[in-house]
C-alpha cells in the first residue's frame, strides 16, 4: 500500500548538493545623483567552496551586498566574472536569498508564502502541502501553517524567510543581514537554528553582517572588506557543531574577536564619510 513520506524522510530528501561561488576579477559601480559613477565593488577575487559557510563583514558601504546581490545575478558585474558552480549565477530555487525586513506577502498564510517559492514547478498540491510543512517543522513553525505574517513575532516572520528560501533546495543561500532587525534574545536563537539547518542540509552559504559576533559563530571563513575591496580571508578554526553558548568560551573566539573588531573599528575611523573620522587621531594628540 502506498502512503505518503513521513516529514522526517522529506527533511533527509531535501539534503542538497552544495555548489561553490567564484569570483574572478569582479567590480561594479553605479551612478549616483550628480551623474558621476561610484564604485561600490573592486577587483574582487574570491572562491567559496561547496557546502562552505562564509561571513562578509565590513563597514556600511563598503561593498558587502552588492556582491551578495551580484552572486544572485539580481546584478551583472561591470567586469569579471562570477560562477554558481560552473554556470553564471541565474535568479531561481536553486539559489535562496534571504534579507533583513523579511519580504513576506502580507495576503497569504505562513503556508502560503513559503508554498510561493515552489509556484511555477510542476508540484500537485499534494506533494506541495507536503513539502511545505516538512520545511515548516524544520523552523519550528508546524503549527504555524493557518497563520498571517501579522500575527507572528520578528523572529517568526524571519522563520518564514528562511524556510521559503530553503524549500527550493538550493545549493547555494544568499542571506543579507538577516537578524539585524531582531531583539539579541531572538538573535542568538535564530542563529543557533540556523546552524543546525546548515549542518542538516550543508548549501553554501554567503552571509553578510555587521556583527563581529555573528560572523565568528556561524562561519568558517570570514571575508573582511574595505572600499569596495576583500582586504583579509580569516579562517574560523572553531569546531563544529557550533552552538553560541559554547563558542563564546573558546580561547580562540576571543582572540578572533579582539583581531576583527580591532580591524573594523580602524575601517570605520579612517573612513572620511564615517562620523567617527578622525577621532583616533584626535585621541591621540589629546593623549600626547
Amino acid at each position: 500500500m502506498s502512503h505518503s513520506p513521513s516529514v522526517p524522510d522529506a527533511i533527509h530528501r531535501s539534503t542538497s548538493r552544495g555548489r561553490g561561488i567564484r569570483f574572478s576579477g569582479v567590480s561594479k559601480a553605479f551612478t549616483v545623483g550628480n551623474g558621476a559613477r561610484t564604485s561600490a565593488v573592486r577587483e574582487v577575487d574570491l572562491e567559496i567552496a561547496e557546502r562552505q559557510f562564509v561571513a562578509l563583514i565590513g563597514p556600511s558601504g563598503c561593498g558587502k551586498s552588492t556582491l551578495l546581490r551580484l552572486a544572485d545575478g539580481l546584478l551583472e558585474p561591470d567586469t569579471g566574472r562570477i560562477e554558481i558552480g560552473d554556470a553564471p549565477p541565474r535568479p531561481g530555487p536553486a539559489i535562496g536569498m534571504v534579507f533583513q525586513n523579511f519580504r513576506l506577502i502580507p495576503w497569504r498564510s505562513v503556508a502560503g508564502n513559503v508554498g510561493f517559492a515552489l509556484e511555477g514547478q510542476s508540484l500537485d498540491r499534494t506533494e506541495l502541502n507536503h513539502r511545505v510543512q516538512a520545511q515548516l517543522e524544520q523552523v519550528g513553525l508546524a503549527g504555524w501553517a493557518g497563520h498571517y505574517p501579522a500575527q507572528l513575532s520578528g523572529g517568526m516572520r524571519q522563520r518564514v524567510a528562511l524556510a521559503r528560501a530553503l524549500i527550493g533546495r538550493p545549493s547555494v543561500l544568499l542571506m543579507d543581514e538577516p537578524f539585524a532587525s531582531l531583539d539579541a534574545q531572538t538573535r542568538e536563537l535564530m542563529q543557533d537554528d540556523l546552524l543546525a539547518l546548515w549542518e542538516r542540509q550543508h548549501p553554501t552559504v554567503l552571509f553578510v553582517t555587521h556583527s563581529v559576533d555573528e560572523a565568528l559563530l556561524l562561519a568558517d571563513r570570514v571575508i573582511v572588506m574595505g572600499g569596495g575591496a576583500v582586504l583579509e580571508d580569516l579562517r574560523v578554526d572553531l569546531p563544529r557543531p557550533r552552538r553560541s553558548t559554547d563558542a563564546r568560551r573558546a580561547t580562540e573566539y576571543g582572540r578572533l574577536r579582539e583581531h576583527l573588531w580591532s580591524r573594523i573599528r580602524d575601517l570605520v575611523l579612517a573612513d572620511p564619510t564615517s562620523a567617527f573620522f578622525g577621532r583616533h587621531v584626535q585621541a591621540d594628540r589629546e593623549r600626547g
